[in-house]
C-alpha cells in the first residue's frame, strides 16, 4: 500500500506576530492534491496537529476541513497527538470516526491495538507520552526514563512479524547518543532528557516520527521525521520541507520525499539601506540584516515597498559584533569629561568617536560647565 507521512502541522501558529493560517491551508491542500495524484491509501499525521492544547476556532475548523477532504478521497487517516496537543481533544469522537477509517490515538491505557490498514499491514498509533503516562500501567516501570518507558510500551505490543508493521510516534529520537538536527521552533528538553534511542524500534518496518521540524532519517531511511510542512523560524531558512511517500509493496519499504511549495517562503536579506531598497519586491517573510553603523528611524516603514512581510530587522555593525562588557570608567587625573565619554563610546560601539561627534560632545560638556 501507499501512504503519505506528515507531521508537526502546528495549525494556528503565529511567528513574530504573523498568523500563518493562510500559508498552512495552502500546504495542507498540497497534501490532499498529492494524495489524489499518487493514489495513496492513507495519510499519517505524526503529532503536533495544533500549535496549542487549546486551539482557536479557526484552527479547529481548518483541521476539520482537512480531515473532511481526506475522507472525501475515500482514503484512511492515522493521527497521533504531539506535545503541543491535548490528547483528549485530539481523540474526541475517535470511536465514531474510526468507523469511517479516520483513526486518532487515544491516551495510553496500558495496551495498544494495531489498526489493520490492509491484510498485510498493521499501523500502531502512539501518542506523545511521558514516563508518568505509563507508570500506572506497568509494574516493571516504577520510575524510569523516557527510553525505559518506550521499552516497556513496545515489550507489551503483540507484533505480528509476518506483517508490515508501521509505528506512528511523536518523541525525541537519537541514534547512539547522536541527536537529530533541530531548529529554533522546536521544544526539546534541556540535556535531551527525553531522548529514546532508535534501536528500540527494530521490530517495526517503518517508524513515522513527529516532534523535530527538520526532515531527516534516523539511522536508516525507514525511521524518519517528516518535519514540519512550513518554516517556523529563520533558523530553517535553508531547509527543504517535504512530505514522505511510503510504498509498502511486499516487505520492503520504499520512501520518496515530495517537496512542499510554500505560499510565502521565509528568507533573510542582508545589505545596506540603499542596497535593500533597490531589491525587487517580495511577499516572502523577511528577516532584514541591515549593514549600517547608524540606526535609521522608521526603517521598517521605509523598506515595506520592497519587503511586504518584514518579520524582523537586525543590525550588523561594529556595535552588534562586540561582546565587550561596558564597565564603569575609571576617572584618570588628566582625562576630561569629553575624553571619558569617548572611552565609553569606544567600549560600547567597538569603534572610536569620529571627529564630528567628538566636536559635538566637547561642545556639550563645555556648555554644561558654562551653565554651572
Amino acid at each position: 500500500m501507499k501512504l503519505l507521512h506528515i507531521g508537526d502541522l502546528h495549525i494556528g501558529k503565529k511567528v513574530k506576530g504573523f498568523s500563518l493560517m493562510e500559508d498552512q491551508l495552502y500546504v495542507l491542500q498540497q497534501v490532499i492534491d498529492t494524495a489524489s495524484e499518487q493514489k495513496v491509501d492513507g495519510i499519517i499525521i505524526a503529532g503536533d496537529i495544533y500549535d496549542s492544547s487549546n486551539p482557536s476556532n479557526e484552527a479547529v475548523n481548518s483541521f476539520d476541513k482537512f480531515i473532511s477532504d481526506i475522507h472525501s478521497l475515500g482514503i484512511s487517516c492515522y493521527a497521533v497527538s504531539g506535545n503541543h496537543d491535548s490528547v483528549y481533544r485530539i481523540a474526541f469522537g475517535s470511536n465514531i470516526m474510526a468507523k469511517e477509517n479516520v483513526y486518532f490515538a487515544k491516551k495510553y491505557s496500558g495496551k495498544i491495538k494495531p489498526i489493520e490498514a490492509d491484510k498485510n499491514t498493521n499501523i500502531w498509533l502512539l501518542p506523545f507520552m511521558r514516563p508518568v503516562d505509563v507508570r500506572e500501567y506497568h509494574s516493571d516501570f516504577p520510575v524510569g526514563s523516557y527510553e525505559e518507558m518506550m521499552q516497556s510500551v513496545i515489550k507489551n505490543l503483540d507484533i505480528d512479524k509476518k506483517k508490515t508493521n508501521i509505528l506512528v510516534a511523536h518523541q525525541f529520537i537519537t541514534v547512539s547518543g547522536k541527536a537529530p538536527e533541530t531548529c529554533d521552533s522546536e521544544t526539546v528538553s534541556l540535556g535531551t532528557l527525553d531522548n529514546i534511542d532508535v534501536s528500540n524500534f527494530e521490530k517495526f518496518d517503518y517508524v513515522a516520527l513527529g516532534h523535530i521540524h527538520r526532515p531527516q532519517s534516523m539511522g536508516k531511511d525507514t525511521i524518519r521525521y517528516a518535519g514540519s510542512p512550513l518554516k517556523y523560524s529563520f533558523s530553517e531558512k535553508n531547509d527543504k520541507k517535504s512530505m514522505v511517500l511510503i510504498d509498502t509493496t511486499g516487505k520492503k519499504i520504499k520512501t520518496e520525499l515530495i517537496p512542499f511549495k510554500p505560499l510565502r517562503d521565509m528568507k533573510e536579506f542582508t545589505g545596506t539601506f540603499n542596497e535593500l531598497s533597490k531589491m525587487p519586491e517580495t511577499e516572502d517573510y523577511a528577516r532584514i540584516v541591515l549593514k549600517e553603523e547608524n540606526y535609521i528611524s522608521d526603517i521598517k516603514h521605509k523598506l515595506e515597498n520592497n519587503f511586504k512581510n518584514i518579520m524582523e530587522i537586525v543590525y550588523d555593525n561594529a556595535y552588534t559584533k562586540t561582546n565587550n562588557v561596558i564597565e564603569t570608567a575609571i576617572l584618570q587625573k588628566k582625562q576630561t569629561p569629553a575624553e571619558l565619554f569617548a572611552d565609553f563610546y569606544e567600549m560600547q560601539n567597538n569603534k572610536k568617536l569620529d571627529k564630528e561627534r567628538s566636536r559635538i560632545v566637547k561642545e556639550v560638556f563645555e556648555n554644561m560647565e558654562g551653565a554651572e
